[in-house]
């Protein structure tokens, strides 16, 4: 005789089932993968902040390109000029030798004559500074001044650390290019006049906000690689941990794109805060906000190219293929309607469309010459719009019918 197992009485209350481990093992990977999210958005405006600072300033090569289009600002040139100018008659003295050389009273006639003598030197040194000359001396200076720059960001070197939280260029070979075109023009006063070497200086640079951040500009530098490699890899994990990836792919790109748009609001707050710490020693104000300008030029480019692909990434991923585009593509069908055979093309085709799309709208803004903010907006909602387009129009077709498995075959 075998034993059969018992039967469970009907009236017996059902057995409580365990929690099931895929639910447990869910909300794991929903809080990893917010805090992935969470990282993901803090390290990309570190990571461009990282790579700006190291390409752009830090490295010889890279500060000298990026100032040098410096050489050809007006703004500029025109307070080098009225400072080099300057240093010009304090170093040698003119208004004492104007006045020993002036016959009789002094007292009209040397102010009016040393005034005169400014203008025409400050005539003098304008050209000589709009000149191809000044480009090459402009270069060769910010290439000393180097060791400058690499001490105010990162307080590495000794060598000019009597210079404070200030980039100052030697531009004593300008001074004396305009003391002999001075001459050229009969101010024979200064013929035999030697100019101090490393004594027409002029501060271009001057923050004491970037010496308050010089921890963390060193810090950055030194995770230049270690920075974009974790970005790379917690925006693949919080991706990968998530049960609904498009939602978290479109909360990434919105939270980068507001991390970073912080990052550009501190740029344009740096420079208002960098131009009122003016000191004497340092150009005109106006001269030194450009000055600030063309530092972080690749900073803020970089930045509007990350706000703008962050979003286009997001909506990429709400367009891709989102429920009420559907719902409204079947009432306008309608049930069994027949649609045109192009539209059926674009549902068969449709990943390639979208990367297609994407692909142009990234081209457009890495091409587009220094693209303002709206340029990036209107570039962004364009490509949204056609983006919701193609999808609306592939959900106008019907999904295409399932093959069938195969005829069974009468029964034996």
């Amino acid at each position: 005789m075998t034993d059969t197992p018992p039967t469970a009485s009907p009236d017996a209350p059902p057995a409580a089932a365990p929690a099931p481990a895929s639910r447990r093992k869910g909300r794991w990977r929903s809080v990893v993968s917010a805090v992935l999210v969470v990282l993901t958005a803090l390290l990309a405006p570190l990571s461009v902040t990282a790579v700006w600072l190291h390409e752009r300033i830090l490295d010889a090569n890279g500060y000298v390109d990026t100032v040098a289009p410096l050489a050809q600002n007006r703004v500029v040139t025109d307070a080098l000029a009225v400072r080099v100018v300057e240093e010009l008659f304090q170093a040698t003295d003119l208004e004492r030798r104007v006045a020993d050389a002036l016959p009789g009273p002094v007292d009209v006639l040397g102010p009016a004559l040393t005034s005169s003598l400014r203008g025409l030197a400050t005539d003098q040194a304008q050209q000589f500074l709009q000149s191809d000359t000044f480009s090459d001396l402009w270069i060769r200076a910010n290439r000393i001044a180097h060791k400058e720059v690499t001490r105010l960001f990162t307080g590495r070197g000794k060598s000019v650390q009597q210079q404070g939280d200030k980039i100052v260029l030697d531009l004593g070979a300008v001074a004396d290019d305009v003391r002999d075109q001075l001459v050229k023009e009969g101010v024979s006063v200064l013929r035999r006049v030697p100019i101090p070497q490393d004594t027409i200086e002029v501060s271009i640079f001057q923050s004491d906000l970037v010496t308050r951040l010089q921890s963390t500009f060193a810090l950055l530098d030194r995770l230049v690689v270690v920075l974009p490699i974790l970005f790379v890899l917690s925006l693949a994990g919080a991706i990968l941990t998530s049960r609904r990836r498009r939602t978290v792919i479109v909360v990434v790109g919105v939270a980068v794109a507001a991390t970073t748009a912080l990052l550009a609001a501190g740029i344009d707050a740096g420079e208002r805060i960098t131009v009122d710490q003016v000191g004497p020693s340092a150009i005109d104000p106006a001269a030194v906000g450009q000055v600030y300008d063309t530092l972080v030029s690749a900073l803020r480019d970089w930045s509007s190219y990350l706000i703008a692909t962050a979003l286009l990434v997001a909506v990429v991923a709400l367009v891709a293929d989102p429920n009420w585009i559907g719902r409204v593509a079947v009432r306008v069908r309608g049930d069994g309607a027949e649609v045109p055979a192009g539209i059926a093309w674009i549902r068969a085709n449709r990943a390639v469309l979208l990367g297609a799309i994407t692909a142009v709208g990234v081209l457009v803004l890495v091409a587009w010459p220094a693209p303002t903010l709206l340029v990036l907006a209107l570039v962004v909602l364009v490509t949204a719009v056609v983006l919701a387009t193609v999808v609306a129009l592939a959900r106008l077709a019907p999904a295409p019918a399932a093959a069938p498995t195969g005829d069974p075959g009468p029964a034996a």
